[in-house]
């Protein structure tokens, strides 16, 4: 419970320091939620009432003014048919009058009487100007106007806007103008009616603000209240205080987002509580980890594809001599000057990335140092990536030493067999060389003696000499020429050395060679005599006749095939296959196992070094033998060797040998 608890307080610390980091990604101004919903809210209202009163204004402007224009069109009119009969007849006074008496109207701010030329005939503020021509802009306008014309026009102070309507006179009957009756209507009533409205819209409208600005806070606040304790409630979440419940009751979406934060916190508790279960069982599985690479007896180092050592554990620093702690996040290079071997076997793992690779390799000084089997393996990442190379160390310095103290006593063994052997094969021409020496002196003048004995002593001193020779091939070093070689060839050799024998014993060859076998590193010489050692073993066990099967074929090794060594060590490895069959007789189970022993023959000719021979060849070579038999049912032989990669010279060469 204590690091439980520890875990606990880590996380309320990161969930207080939570909102003090992510207010660095805040604005720097807060503005609740209630003061945004009512500045919002007075905002649309404000807008609304101002829209809707400069849309009254507009409207009742234009309203006022058409009504202005009516009664100002009419009384203009009016004036114009008044005024016919005086413009006919040039009765001044009676339009002077009839300006003067109409401007009485109060709406009316002038009333202008031009005649026919465009004199002023009558004016009804200004008797100054009758008689004369004015030159202004409006009454040039209004005295070239054929039709009515209506025009904005200030009055004499410069600040009342005024509207004048200009009606020309005619007679009926004539197309004559006989004169123009101008007509001011003043706009500032209008104007003061349109401010009176405009005030009244705005009385409304601010009784109406201040009702909408109540009722927002009002809303507001409902709201935002339930909103707040949500609000709370999340920040005391965030501050690790899971175990709280907010009831929230108004009847909308704010009481489902409360029972659901409610729901949530619930299943954020579940959740926390699974994962600091499965907190504690990913560390007590590191620390079994972490305990099971530090008492494991093998090295382990794991490799980045940069060649950096990520990891290693105490077994592999000590067999490596690291110093523990040193090897983390550094380049293999610095940490492992005294291993070539394993630098080697490392960096051809890593460049492709490749697994399944293992080798014996030597590390430390020359003399002195360990031998090692080093077994590589890829580290990948969800998506099948290649992310290290893991290296398994395995220290068999002894088991090498034990390996070596077990071969020399089979080499004791094997040669108090190899002395019991010899002395049995010598013996026999000894002891008749010896009867025909000791008979010598009594039988040299018998007829036929000295004959025979000039024909036995001679054979079994050869048959001495043969078995000194054999024993000297089977023990000395022999002369390896090695060379890129086609094993085709030297099957075909054995095939016609052998083709005599074969038809005489009544024996069918049956030759199945895969076509374009790989080249091989090997000598010739020494390679057809083990072929040739076996061909006649084969021969030897078919004395009644039968079939002879010999293949030749690139791949793995079968399936199944006994023994230890580099076969089952590597089966990946690149392996020519060689394969002597026969329909013999068979092999007892009990002489299985010293086939390949010196003087160790089933024949009741031959020395038992012809096997132990062709072992040694193939071995040498690289190889592997094995052989299964059984009584009646033949024997077969396997031969595997290596294949070696050439260089495009030896590829050359290859092809050449194959044509």
């Amino acid at each position: 419970m204590k690091s439980v608890s520890s875990k606990e307080g880590i996380a309320n610390r990161v969930m207080r320091e939570w909102p003090l980091k992510t207010s660095l990604w805040r604005k720097p101004r807060f503005i609740p939620l209630q003061f945004r919903f009512i500045i919002l809210t007075s905002s649309l209202v404000t807008l609304l009432l101002a829209i809707l009163a400069i849309a009254v204004g507009v409207q009742q402007s234009r309203e006022i003014r058409s009504q202005v224009e009516r009664r100002g069109m009419g009384i203009a009119q009016s004036l114009a048919a008044t005024s016919k009969s005086a413009l006919t007849t040039y009765s001044y006074v009676a339009l002077s009058q009839t300006a003067s008496q109409a401007a009485q109207d109060p709406d009316l701010a002038y009333v202008i009487i031009h005649d026919k030329e465009g004199r002023v005939a009558g004016h009804s503020s200004r008797r100054d100007v009758e008689g004369t021509f004015l030159q202004d802009d409006v009454s040039r306008r209004a005295l070239l106007s054929k039709d009515m014309l209506i025009q904005n026009v200030v009055l004499a102070d410069g600040a009342t806007p005024a509207l004048e309507l200009a009606v020309p006179v005619s007679v009926p009957g004539s197309d004559r103008i006989w004169g123009v009756v101008r007509v001011g209507m003043s706009l500032d009533p209008m104007h003061r009616q349109i401010r009176n409205i405009q005030l009244m819209i705005a009385g409304v409208g601010i009784l109406a603000l201040s009702f909408s600005v109540l009722g927002c806070i009002w809303l507001a606040r409902r709201i935002t209240n339930p909103v707040g304790l949500l609000v709370n409630a999340t920040v005391s979440a965030a501050r690790g205080e899971l175990e709280q419940e907010i009831h929230i009751a108004t009847g909308d979406e704010v009481e489902v987002l409360a029972d659901n934060f409610t729901i949530m916190i619930r299943e954020i508790l579940l959740q926390r509580g699974k994962l600091e279960q499965q907190l504690l069982e990913i560390t007590a599985l590191q620390r079994y980890l972490n305990k099971l690479l530090t008492t494991m007896s093998d090295g382990l180092l794991s490799v980045d594809l940069s060649g950096n050592l990520v990891t290693v554990n105490p077994a592999a620093c000590e067999i490596l001599e690291i110093s523990p702690g040193t090897g983390e996040s550094r380049q293999v290079e610095h940490l492992l000057p005294n291993a070539p071997e394993l630098l080697r076997f490392i960096r051809a793992h890593l460049s492709p990335p490749r697994s399944a690779g293992q080798a014996e390799l030597h590390v430390g000084p020359e003399n002195e140092g360990k031998i090692i089997i080093a077994a590589s393996s890829i580290l990948t990442d969800e998506g099948n990536a290649p992310q290290q190379i893991i290296v398994n160390i395995h220290d068999i310095t002894e088991l090498k030493r034990l390996e070596a103290r077990f071969r020399q006593t089979e080499r004791l063994a094997a040669l108090g067999t190899l002395s019991a052997g010899m002395a049995h094969e010598i013996r026999n021409p000894l002891s008749a060389i010896k009867t025909f020496v000791q008979l010598l002196p009594r039988k040299l003048e018998k007829p036929g003696f000295l004959e025979k004995f000039n024909r036995t002593v001679p054979r079994e001193l050869e048959r001495i000499n043969r078995l000194i020779e054999d024993l000297l091939e089977l023990a000395r070093v022999p002369r390896y020429h090695f060379t890129p070689i086609q094993v085709r060839s030297l099957l075909e050799h054995a095939a016609e050395l052998f083709e005599e024998e074969l038809l005489l014993h009544k024996i069918t060859l049956h030759m199945d060679i895969a076509a374009g076998l790989p080249l091989i590193w090997a000598s010739p010489d020494q390679l057809t005599k083990a072929f040739n050692n076996l061909m006649q073993n084969a021969i030897q066990a078919m004395p009644d006749g039968g079939d002879l099967h010999v293949r030749a074929f690139p791949g793995p090794p079968p399936d199944g095939l006994p023994g230890p060594g580099d076969v089952q060590r590597d089966r990946k490895k690149s392996w020519l296959n060689l394969v002597f069959s026969d329909t013999g007789v068979g092999i007892k189970a009990e002489d299985m196992k010293a086939m390949f022993n010196p003087f160790f023959t089933t024949k009741d000719s031959g020395t038992g070094l012809g096997l132990a021979i062709t072992h040694k060849v193939i071995t040498e070579h690289g190889g592997q033998i094995e052989v299964k038999s059984a009584p009646g049912l033949g024997t077969c032989f396997t031969v595997l060797l290596p294949v070696k990669e050439f260089s495009e010279r030896d590829a050359q060469m290859q092809s050449k040998l194959a044509s």
